[in-house]
C-alpha cells in the first residue's frame, strides 16, 4: 500500500470521526447520571396575550418551559367552539403554534383547553389542564364552574351549554368543554357566558368522547342544569364516578368432578333465584341441580348433582334469573365439555391458613370461615374438636353450604389465647375422591387483642330533612356505618371499630340510608355529598364530639 493511499484512508477515518463528535455533541438529551427529572412542563404565556378581545383569527402561540414531545401535542389541545377550517396546529420545540382561520363568529368567547396528553421529551405530563381565550368582541366572558370528582382514577369533567332546553340524550354527546381533573380530582371551567350548562364527570382516557355508559366510569352531577349569570363563580359541584353495572350474565363453567361444579356469572349476585335450571347431558338426561350460592365470591354458584353424567358437551339452562330488584333475565344458557374421569385426590382446607390470627369483636366473634377444596356430603358430630386452655371439646361448625363452614367458639373468643381445631378424616365424606391425607387436620388460631369500639358525634353547619352522615375506615378493607340527621342538625354514630376514618355528608333524597350515584339512562342526578377533607380518629371507649360541620368553599 502506498503512503499516499494510506494519508487518505487516515484522513477520511479522522473526517468520520470528527462529524460522529459534532453531531453528538449537538444532539439534545437529558444529561446522563444524577437524579431523574420528574418536573412537569410549565404553561408560561400565550400571545396574544390570554384574555385579549378583537381577536381576528391568525396565528396564536403558546410558551411553555421545556422542549415538548411532539407525537403528544394533537391528543393535547382542544378548542371550543369548533372553529370550519379546523386550527391547524404546528410544533416548534418549547411552542405549540396555532393557525386560526379569519371567519370567527362575531362576539365569540374562544377557549383553548391544553390536557394532560401534553408531555416533555421525558415524557412527563403537565400536571393539570390550562385554558387560554380570546374574544372575537369587546369583552370576554368570565365565568367560572369547578368541582371535584371523588374515586381511585383520573378524570375529566365534560360540559355542555344548553340553548334550547335538556335532553337525555345530551350526556352522551361530545362535550362543548373539556376540563381535565388534577390528581386530587378537581376541575375549573373558564371564561363561560352566560347561560345554562350541563355538566358530567368522564374517566379520563373517554375525555372528549360520547360516553357509553356500559364502557366508561363516569358521575353524575346533583343538579341537572347549573345556571351562570355573567362573570358568576359556581363552586363545589361534587362528582362520584362509578361504573354501571351490566347486563347480568353466565359467563362460564368451571366443573370440578363428577358430580359438582361451578358456574361464574359476570358481577357479584344478592338475593337471585333460578327457577327451572336443569343440566342436560350429550344423551339428552335432564338433572335438575342444587345451587349454593359462594359466600367469598358472590359471582359464583356451586352446584351439585345426584346422577353422573355422559361424556361429551353439557349444557346448563336456566328458565329465569330473578333478582329483589325486580330484574328477571330469561332463557340462560351455558356449555362445558365433560369426563367422566374419576376424582381420586383428597380433601384439603383452602382457608383459613395452617396457622391463623383473629381480633375478638363486640359480638364475641368474629366467625371464622373453614372453606373445604371440594363439597362435604355427610359429617358425624365428632368431625370436629376444639383445644383450648388444655381443654378439648368436641364442637358444631355453622353449615353456609356443601364447601362453607363457620366456626365460633362455644361461648365466643377469649383474648389472648391459642385454640386449636381437629378435623378427623375418618369423620368428613367428601361428594368424591378422598379424605384428608393425615387422619386429624389441625388448624391454630390465636385470638390476640379485642377490638376497641368508640363513638362520634357532631352536627352540620347545614340543614335538610334527609341529610345522612356516612363514616368510612381508611383500610384496605373499608367499613361503611351511617347516621341520620336530626332536626337538630346533630349525628351520632355508636358502636364503631377504632381506627381512621372519612366523613361524607349525604342529601339521601331518596331515603335509601345510603349514597345514590344516579344514572344517565335513564337519566337521574346523584344525590348531592359533601366529603370533609379531615380524617377522624375513633378511639377506644370514647365518644368523641368533632363539633359543627362546616362545608368549605
Amino acid at each position: 500500500m502506498t503512503s499516499s493511499i494510506i494519508t487518505k484512508t487516515i484522513f477520511y477515518l479522522a473526517s468520520v470521526i470528527i462529524v460522529i463528535f459534532i453531531y453528538a455533541c449537538a444532539a439534545i438529551a437529558p444529561p446522563s447520571g444524577g437524579p431523574e427529572d420528574n418536573t412537569p412542563p410549565q404553561f408560561l404565556s400565550s400571545n396574544p396575550k390570554s384574555g385579549s378581545t378583537g381577536f381576528n383569527g391568525g396565528e396564536v402561540v403558546l410558551k411553555f418551559s421545556e422542549y415538548l414531545e411532539k407525537k403528544s401535542i394533537n391528543n393535547a389541545i382542544s378548542i371550543s367552539p369548533l372553529t370550519d377550517p379546523i386550527v391547524e396546529i404546528k410544533y416548534k420545540d418549547d411552542e405549540i403554534h396555532l393557525a386560526f382561520p379569519n371567519n370567527l363568529l362575531n362576539d365569540q368567547t374562544y377557549i383553548i383547553t391544553i390536557n394532560r396528553n401534553l408531555t416533555d421529551e421525558r415524557n412527563v405530563a403537565l400536571d393539570q389542564s390550562v385554558q387560554v381565550a380570546f374574544s372575537t368582541g369587546d369583552t370576554i366572558e368570565d365565568g367560572k364552574i369547578m368541582g371535584r370528582i371523588h374515586g381511585d382514577e383520573r378524570y375529566a369533567a365534560h360540559l355542555w351549554k344548553v340553548e334550547n332546553g335538556f335532553t337525555d340524550s345530551l350526556l352522551l354527546s361530545k362535550p362543548l368543554y373539556i376540563s381535565e381533573a388534577d390528581d386530587e380530582g378537581f376541575f375549573q371551567f373558564n371564561y363561560l357566558s352566560a347561560g345554562s350548562y350541563a355538566a358530567l364527570a368522564v374517566e379520563r382516557s373517554a375525555a372528549g368522547l360520547p360516553l357509553v355508559p356500559s364502557r366508561i366510569m363516569y358521575g353524575m352531577s346533583p343538579e341537572k342544569l347549573y345556571r351562570l349569570s355573567t362573570n358568576e363563580i359556581i363552586k363545589n359541584i361534587p362528582f362520584m364516578a362509578h361504573r354501571e353495572n351490566p347486563q347480568i350474565k353466565l359467563t362460564h363453567v368451571d366443573w370440578k368432578g363428577l358430580k359438582w361444579g361451578w358456574i361464574h356469572f359476570n358481577q357479584d349476585l344478592h338475593n337471585i333465584t333460578f327457577e327451572n335450571m336443569v343440566v342436560v347431558d350429550s344423551d339428552s338426561n335432564q338433572i335438575e341441580p342444587s345451587y349454593f350460592q359462594d359466600n367469598q365470591d358472590k359471582s359464583r354458584f356451586l352446584l351439585t348433582i345426584n346422577d353422573t353424567l355422559a361424556n361429551g358437551k353439557v349444557d346448563i339452562k336456566i328458565n329465569k334469573i330473578s333478582s329483589a330488584d325486580g330484574l328477571d333475565i330469561r332463557n340462560t344458557k351455558v356449555s362445558f365439555r365433560f369426563s367422566n374421569k374419576p376424582d381420586t385426590s383428597n380433601i384439603q382446607i383452602l382457608k383459613p391458613p395452617p396457622s391463623s390470627i383473629i381480633n375478638k369483636d363486640n359480638k364475641n366473634g368474629p366467625q371464622v370461615p373453614i372453606i373445604f377444596s371440594k363439597p362435604i356430603t355427610s359429617y358425624t358430630d365428632s368431625a370436629f374438636y376444639m383445644v383450648a386452655d388444655t381443654d378439648t371439646v368436641i364442637v358444631k361448625m355453622q353449615w353456609n353450604n356443601p364447601t362453607d363452614f363457620s366456626f365460633l367458639p362455644p361461648n365466643g373468643w377469649k383474648e389472648k389465647t391459642d385454640y386449636r381445631l381437629m378435623f378427623f378424616s375418618s369423620e368428613l365424606t367428601p361428594i368424591e375422591g378422598k379424605t384428608f391425607v393425615d387422619s386429624i387436620t389441625f388448624i391454630d388460631i390465636f385470638s390476640k387483642k379485642k377490638i376497641g369500639y368508640g363513638g362520634l358525634m357532631g352536627s352540620l353547619d347545614a340543614s335538610s330533612a334527609s341529610f345522612l352522615v356516612q363514616i368510612k375506615s381508611i383500610t384496605n378493607d373499608p367499613e361503611i356505618f351511617f347516621s341520620n340527621v336530626d332536626s337538630n342538625n346533630e349525628f351520632q354514630l355508636k358502636n364503631i371499630p377504632e381506627g381512621l376514618y372519612k366523613l361524607m355528608m349525604i342529601n339521601d333524597k331518596d331515603n335509601n340510608q345510603a349514597f345514590t350515584p344516579g344514572s344517565v339512562s335513564p337519566h337521574k342526578n346523584s344525590e348531592w355529598f359533601y366529603i370533609f377533607p379531615d380524617t377522624f380518629e375513633v378511639r377506644a371507649n370514647w365518644d368523641i364530639d368533632i363539633g359543627k360541620m362546616t362545608i368549605e368553599e
